[in-house]
């Protein structure tokens, strides 16, 4: 059988859309996107493969709705489910398979219709009930008005050996660089936060390990060694700075952690050594991703974060079981793909004003980063700040349902003006959900958008022979 994909493919329109997708993700396609997954394929293509699939020729235009109801695709590794989503849109049933249960878990979450308003209520109880429990932790005092105020995020630097001496290495001691050409940075001797100068009035020998930079080549006069601390890796990185906002003039603000702060972060790591989190979970197991965390002495996965951060996640699991199922499964995930925003692997790159705490997550590599300077964010934040709670139920959840009720695509070239004068047209009748089924035997050419999720090896699936139209 000769179908439409044997024969041709409109190449110069997939790379033109592609080109602008493939950078923000995220933004064109939100409710595939609850949790982090790698290599994900740019749906605009997928859809623009599932469209040649489809009998009726005017039903081929990438623009216009459906076009495969009845169809079952099969994809037999899912990964972050792209075939899933874009031939359920287009009215297909899809089967989906994956050796991995976060695939598996996040489509059967996408793709299951929950009522947004409830979804809301949800996570407001949930909220709300995990600050209360894990906000004091990040509390600080306000150096511009003496008011308590929320942490937004506290960086670190990294204690090592050089040539025998403790010092403390970071990224740069420049932590900010303003539009006018001001500056805030670290003193590398006494570790105080200097505005707009660069001299400090401390002696020139303090008591404090020196701050290095990352790239130094000497120090006191010889060729720099360096050396890692066998102790954990959370315990191996010290804080220098807090940033929070002014409750008064809502300023951005960058502090030295006080006596209060390092009482808080004590009382911290005291509570860690309560939790019910046994080590042998945790223990890194042999693989090609874990020699990159052998190598530096780490064999826990717990030790990957701070004190506060599995603080926050002990009652954030504390907390789920009292939801329904569909809803403790979004919820779920969205503490999971949270994790990629609170760990010590995440870095800093807030130095410019017009990217003002954004992090460097730990896969913003697509493998682990070690950074010198380590970023540990506050994910219950009030704020709709970078890798919070709240800007991440904003970005994955709330924005991911009304996409689903009502997907958009990208309109380009010589179609801006025929279809729409606007850079995104709504594909009417289109809907990015279904019904699970238990199999394909649920799946008849009378119903549409049925999804069937199977996790495990795809070497010898349970399906039927000839049960599937297409696999994609």
């Amino acid at each position: 059988m000769t179908i439409p994909l044997d024969t041709e493919f409109p190449t110069d329109f997939a790379n033109q859309i592609a080109q602008l997708e493939a950078y923000n993700k995220h933004h064109y396609r939100p409710n595939s996107y609850l949790h982090k997954w790698w290599a994900r394929r740019c749906g605009s293509t997928f859809r623009l493969i599932l469209k040649q699939l489809v009998a009726a020729e005017v039903q081929r235009d990438y623009y216009a709705p459906g076009g495969l109801s009845g169809k079952i695709i099969l994809d037999p590794m899912m990964g972050g489910g792209t075939t899933l989503h874009e031939a359920i849109r287009l009215g297909a049933h899809v089967v989906g398979a994956d050796l991995e249960p976060i695939p598996v878990l996040q489509a059967r979450a996408t793709l299951t219709q929950v009522d947004l308003a409830e979804l809301e209520r949800a996570y407001k109880q949930f909220y709300t009930a995990l600050r209360k429990a894990v906000a004091p932790y990040f509390q600080t005092i306000c150096p511009e008005s003496g008011l308590e105020t929320a942490v937004n995020y506290t960086l670190y630097g990294v204690q090592r050996m050089c040539n025998g001496r403790p010092v403390i290495m970071v990224d740069s001691l420049v932590l900010r660089v303003e539009t006018d050409g001001s500056t805030i940075q670290l003193c590398s001797r006494c570790h105080a936060v200097l505005v707009d100068t660069a001299v400090c009035g401390c002696p020139n020998e303090g008591d404090k390990p020196s701050l290095l930079e990352k790239g130094t080549k000497t120090f006191a006069g010889e060729p720099a060694e360096f050396v890692d601390l066998e102790i954990p890796y959370y315990q191996r990185y010290v804080p220098l700075v807090l940033v929070t906002r002014c409750p008064r003039q809502k300023q951005l603000l960058f502090k030295a952690p006080d006596e209060r702060d390092m009482t808080l972060l004590d009382e911290a790591n005291e509570m860690r050594q309560s939790l019910p989190f046994g080590l042998a979970d945790f223990t890194i197991d042999p693989g090609r991703k874990s020699r990159q965390l052998t190598p530096r002495g780490i064999e826990n996965y717990l030790d990957l974060f701070s004190s506060r951060q599995l603080i926050y996640l002990y009652h954030a699991i504390q907390l789920l079981p009292q939801f329904e199922p569909e809803i403790r499964l979004n919820l779920g995930l969205l503490v999971s793909t949270s994790l990629e925003f609170n760990s010590m692997l995440c870095g800093y790159k807030g130095k410019n004003k017009r990217r003002a705490g954004a992090i460097r997550h730990t896969f913003s590599h697509h493998a682990y980063s070690f950074p010198y300077t380590a970023l540990e964010n506050n994910p219950v934040y009030p704020r709709k700040a970078s890798g919070t709670l709240q800007k991440l139920f904003q970005s994955r959840i709330r924005n991911g349902r009304r996409w689903a009720r009502q997907p958009r695509e990208r309109v380009i070239g010589n179609q801006l003006s025929v279809i729409s004068k606007k850079k995104f047209v709504e594909i009417l009748g289109e809907r990015d959900w279904g019904v699970e089924v238990g199999g394909v035997d649920g799946m008849t050419p009378e119903s549409s958008q049925r999804f069937l999720l199977l996790q495990g090896s795809s070497t010898q699936l349970d399906l039927p022979d000839g049960s599937v139209d297409f696999i994609v």
